[in-house]
């Protein structure tokens, strides 16, 4: 009976998981996003960069965090070491991630097939309204007190202060405003708050079907 609870357990671990990492990938990856910012903001001149010139290191920068590959972050904007370990910081962070959905994802595919096979989806109902109603506070936190939940949120995942970044040693972080980052977190709570209606929605029309 413990193995049985512990594998149920386990298998809506990876659901959640996997859900949460794909958001994070799929955010991570909408660059339209932070193009937008650039030119709406004209953040390239703030680098003294045109708009054109920081896409091209945002596309860099990108590379490096993302594949593990790529070993060395080469910018044309100075770089501070404080800042560089920063993001060897991200970057682990974000392979880790990447891991995550992987590992997660077969346990995931399989699990929902079993219960759509067993005509069970309707059992996603109850778990997918409590994780709806828990990142809509979350969510709700982040807009009303942004700046609170963005140090929490870093001193949350980061050992050190790397992440306070001076302009003068590090001047790409004038091209990276907090409204950006804040646009990011909304696009990622969005997500998953979309994959989760999807499955309250499946789980619904199969109880439909069942009865």
């Amino acid at each position: 009976m413990i193995k049985g609870v512990f594998f149920k357990a386990f298998k809506w671990s990876c659901l959640f998981i996997c859900l949460i990492s794909l958001s994070v990938i799929l955010t991570i990856g909408f660059t339209p996003l932070y193009h937008f910012f650039v030119y709406q903001d004209n953040l390239g001149k703030s680098v003294g960069l045109s708009n054109k010139q920081l896409m091209y290191e945002y596309y860099h920068l990108l590379a490096f965090l993302n594949f593990p590959w790529v070993d060395q972050l080469k910018l044309s904007l100075e770089m501070s070491y404080n800042g560089l370990s920063h993001f060897q910081d991200v970057k682990r962070l974000f392979l880790l991630n990447h891991l995550l959905f992987i590992a997660t994802l077969p346990v995931s595919i399989v699990f929902l097939l079993k219960m759509k096979r067993e005509k069970k989806l309707w059992h996603m109902i109850r778990p997918f309204k409590a994780g709806m109603a828990l990142f809509f506070v979350v969510a709700a936190v982040m807009v009303l007190q942004f700046n609170t939940f963005f140090v929490a949120f870093h001193r949350l995942l980061f050992r050190n202060n790397n992440w306070l970044f001076d302009p003068k040693l590090d001047p790409i972080i004038n091209a990276l405003p907090d409204t950006f980052f804040m646009a990011c977190f909304g696009a990622f709570f969005l997500l998953v708050e979309l994959f989760l209606t999807v499955g309250i929605w499946g789980g619904y029309r199969s109880l439909r079907r069942k009865i």
